[in-house]
């Protein structure tokens, strides 16, 4: 019941006029964000879930019924129907560009229509987030970053999302104790402001979470005066390490000047003997200002990304698309301006050079080196994971720059790029 209205009135015109043949449904995305130079494919094991469990309820039916738009005989079909389809696409964590196909759905009419919405859905925010994730990992180089997006997430089920395309790109773990669970994602998680006022002083609240906590206990420092929080950080620190022999694990910088901050805080760690201190940011950072601190040489051990990763607030919507390119063994295309398809079902070839891509090719059906194929299911994260690493490795760093990069070429057969 995901679904748009105008997906099931149309399926009922085809049921009533008999009209029910095999068509190809092809998905892409037509254009980039700015600055970002590529997309990840994802959403796969979702996808899965959904077809494995798509049907129409006794109440599905019933509320339908309510609307007075649906003859009982549709109805019937819609309960008792279950999708007849055929999928290919690109496996999760493939990196992919506009313009592309990268999937293809192939079955009865009908079944492909009603599948519409909550396909897009499903795979619309999935790529955002894998692909943003990706940024975030290629800003970082190689500097841990952790999603603590669940607050600022558009509910739930984005912040799953969220951190699965998180999990794909690499991040080292998640505060989302649901995604943790569901995912077996590492959790991830410190101190907040309130746990601090509700001591009397910065000093006792350190203590106290230190006595929990111990070797993992992080020190959140910006509560009142970031540069005094640090130095508290560093004499509790101190106590535990003298007296008990426990290596508190670090701070956290959620506000101010992060680089001069970091820069204070690690020289003063150093000068005090506490050099195992790490030291992490958090607060307000997207991908941009992660990539200028660590150009920067700024001293922080590691990242935690929430509102503009969550929200994917610089790209909050992908122009995807699921059009048909072929109906009954006919070709079918649409010629609106700006928004032209290309009609038959096709393969796409992906050219190297020395291991490095050169341009995708899209081609009739039927390429041996097809970039589509079969879906048979979800993968292991890892497996993901390091598929999205080999694709990432053959990309030229021009096109993964963070900003401005080079655009990637997707040449039709027909000439048409």
């Amino acid at each position: 019941m995901v679904v748009d209205l105008y997906e099931l009135t149309m399926a009922q015109a085809y049921f009533l006029e008999q009209k029910n043949g095999t068509a190809s449904f092809e998905i892409l995305v037509r254009s980039l964000p700015p600055h970002w130079g590529f997309f990840v494919m994802a959403g796969l094991t979702e996808l899965e879930s959904y077809l494995s469990g798509f049907s129409f309820s006794t109440d599905d039916i019933a509320s339908l019924r309510e609307t007075g738009l649906f003859d009982d005989r549709f109805l019937t079909f819609l309960y008792q129907g279950k999708p007849r389809i055929s999928v290919r696409c690109m496996p999760e964590g493939s990196v992919f560009f506009p313009g592309e196909p990268i999937a293809e759905f192939h079955g009865p009419v009908i079944d492909m229509q009603i599948l519409e919405t909550y396909v897009l859905n499903i795979l619309g925010f999935s790529i955002l987030q894998a692909t943003l994730a990706a940024r975030f990992e290629l800003a970082s180089r190689g500097k841990p970053v952790l999603d603590f997006g669940l607050r600022k997430a558009q509910g739930p089920v984005a912040s799953i999302r969220s951190a699965r395309g998180a999990q794909i790109a690499g991040f080292a773990g998640t505060s989302n104790v649901k995604a943790s669970q569901l995912l077996d994602f590492k959790p991830s998680g410190t101190m907040a402001h309130s746990f601090v006022q509700a001591h009397e002083t910065e000093e006792q609240a350190f203590e106290a979470f230190a006595r929990v906590f111990r070797d993992q206990s992080v020190f959140l420092v910006d509560t009142y005066d970031s540069r005094e929080g640090i130095r508290t950080a560093a004499q509790v620190a101190k106590r535990l390490l003298d007296r008990e022999k426990v290596h508190i694990k670090g701070i956290r910088l959620d506000s101010g000047n992060l680089a001069g901050l970091a820069g204070m805080a690690r020289e003063h760690f150093d000068t005090e003997g506490l050099g195992f201190l790490k030291v992490f940011a958090s607060g307000g950072l997207d991908e941009y200002l992660v990539a200028d601190l660590v150009e920067q040489g700024a001293p922080i051990d590691g990242f935690g990304v929430g509102t503009s990763f969550a929200v994917s607030s610089h790209a909050p919507a992908l122009d995807i698309t699921y059009k048909p390119v072929e109906y009954d063994g006919r070709p079918t295309r649409k010629t609106s301006p700006g928004k032209e398809t290309v009609s038959g079902r096709k393969s796409i070839e992906r050219i190297q050079h020395e291991g490095i891509f050169v341009e995708d090719h899209v081609v009739s059906l039927g390429h041996p080196a097809d970039l589509l194929v079969p879906f048979a299911g979800g993968e292991r994260i890892d497996t993901v994971h390091t598929r999205l690493n080999r694709n990432l490795a053959g990309l030229a760093a021009a096109c993964k720059r963070i900003k401005s990069p080079s655009p990637y070429p997707v040449i039709y057969d027909s000439g048409r790029q």
